[in-house]
């Protein structure tokens, strides 16, 4: 019922691109926000708003039309920045704050730890009776995957870390495409968007690993070409070849 509340709280909330256009420094400098409170705020609401829809169409709907009901997240596949623990570290946080933030709790109705730990009174808790509302309430996950990125962890790499990557909101992660210089994968049209098939195959595991007893759907994938006709699209062709043979593998390894 929802389509991405992450990345609808960074747009809105964090980064003040979408209404109600609410940020602050580090991040932008608009009219009203809390960048480091408000997407908190905003996703706990969301959570809640769906878990409520879901109750209302399991109870009047579901049962005559046997369908189902779910949420979709957009998730990149985070690869460690260097060959070291913190930057595994870095990748477990960025997966925290990016996708486990909205899924947590829809199976284990909470936040996940490593929130919880860096967030402390910030993040919002859910009540008894909210818990037993948001716990569950999903009949599966919709992934939208488009790519993967690097995670850095800002403690040990500060230079290699935006100041606006440098927060709690962010768990201290900042995510890029580049490493010394050198893209992760194949460039597209989009600046955050390269061509690494194998983030498929990684993200869905992950997924599948986190939240074993759940269906997942991928909802959306695509390529964006760069400067390239459209009549003329072989590089989209290889894309979804190669996309969707990393999904087969992740599927082989039990993802359903």
């Amino acid at each position: 019922d929802l389509n991405e509340p992450n990345i609808n709280s960074l747009m809105s909330y964090i980064l003040g691109w979408f209404p109600p256009a609410h940020c602050s420094p580090p991040f932008g400098n608009c009219l009203a926000g809390n960048s480091d409170v408000e997407p908190l705020i905003a996703v706990h609401n969301m959570i809640l708003s769906h878990a409520k829809a879901v109750q209302l169409y399991r109870e009047q709907f579901q049962p005559k039309q046997g369908g189902q009901i779910g949420l979709a997240v957009h998730a990149f596949h985070y690869e460690p920045y260097r060959d070291d623990e913190y930057s595994y570290q870095a990748a477990a946080r960025a997966y925290a704050f990016n996708i486990a933030w909205i899924l947590d709790p829809l199976v284990y109705g909470g936040y996940p730890p490593l929130m919880q730990t860096y967030l402390g009174s910030d993040l919002p808790t859910f009540s008894e009776e909210e818990v037993k509302l948001v716990k569950g309430s999903a009949d599966f996950f919709g992934i939208n995957h488009y790519s993967a990125l690097y995670a850095v962890d800002c403690f040990h790499y500060p230079t290699e870390c935006p100041a606006n990557y440098n927060r709690p909101i962010l768990g201290f992660a900042a995510t890029t495409g580049y490493r010394d210089g050198i893209p992760i994968g194949n460039e597209t049209g989009y600046d955050r968007f390269f061509v690494i098939p194998d983030g498929m195959e990684k993200v869905i595991d992950f997924v599948h690993r986190r939240y074993p007893n759940t269906t997942i759907y991928v909802t959306e994938n695509g390529y964006n070409p760069k400067g390239r006709s459209l009549l003329l699209d072989p590089d989209r062709i290889e894309y979804y070849k190669a996309y969707l043979a990393a999904l087969s593998k992740a599927m082989r390894k039990g993802a359903q």
